[in-house]
């Protein structure tokens, strides 16, 4: 685990690729199988017309109708979803880069060379150390039975948590690639907690590190 872990971090550095890490915990009492299962999605008052919270509500929306929920009105609905985010203003720490280069040469003797010129070699050669400014962002979802709600009670049956630490500050950026990390596994077992790596191609991260 900790060579493929390595190997991503590579992969990500060498290809202009980031790396998202974020930790997931759940609980609930859903199925196994939720598929069915109707839904009304509730914005909380300050999130209520702004154009980013749409586009964050949009990322859950294709991930729940990717897992078989369906989308109804709030009075035929049988579950409501909520959900909440937020970014820390960050912290400096200290982070530490390997750097690639040429470690030495040596002689080719396979039958397949061409000729017998040396071939260099590569490999970490030193490293280099930075102070970054490190964030935190947090995505919350619930899902909570309807008919306990009209009651004026509150019956969750689904409670995600994800928190993802970067170099980022880019909330809009980062966000819909933490809902994709809490649906990778949907609903998952409940008391869990994982983490989940993603190298992504966005121009909008900066530094190796989302």
């Amino acid at each position: 685990m900790k060579n493929l872990l390595v190997a991503t971090i590579l992969l990500a550095t060498l290809s202009g690729c980031a790396l998202l890490s974020s930790q997931i915990a759940v609980l609930h009492q859903l199925p196994k199988d939720p598929s069915g299962t109707t839904y009304a999605m509730v914005p909380f008052k300050e999130q209520e017309g702004r154009l980013q919270h749409k586009a964050y509500e949009e990322a859950v929306r294709q991930q729940l109708n990717s897992n078989g929920f369906r989308e109804t009105t709030l009075d035929q609905a049988q579950t409501v979803v909520f959900f909440a985010y937020g970014i820390d203003t960050g912290k400096g720490v200290v982070s530490s880069y390997p750097i690639i280069g040429q470690t030495g040469v040596e002689a080719c003797t396979s039958t397949s060379c061409l000729d017998s010129s040396p071939w260099p070699t590569y490999g970490v050669v030193g490293t280099r150390k930075t102070l970054e400014t490190q964030y935190t962002r947090v995505l919350r979802l619930d899902i909570v039975d309807k008919q306990a709600l009209t009651e004026g009670n509150i019956k969750k049956l689904y409670e995600g948590k994800v928190v993802s630490r970067g170099f980022s500050n880019q909330l809009a950026e980062v966000l819909p690639e933490m809902v994709k990390a809490l649906f990778e596994d949907f609903p998952g077992q409940s008391g869990s907690t994982r983490t989940s790596s993603q190298v992504t191609d966005s121009s909008a991260f900066f530094g190796d590190f989302l």
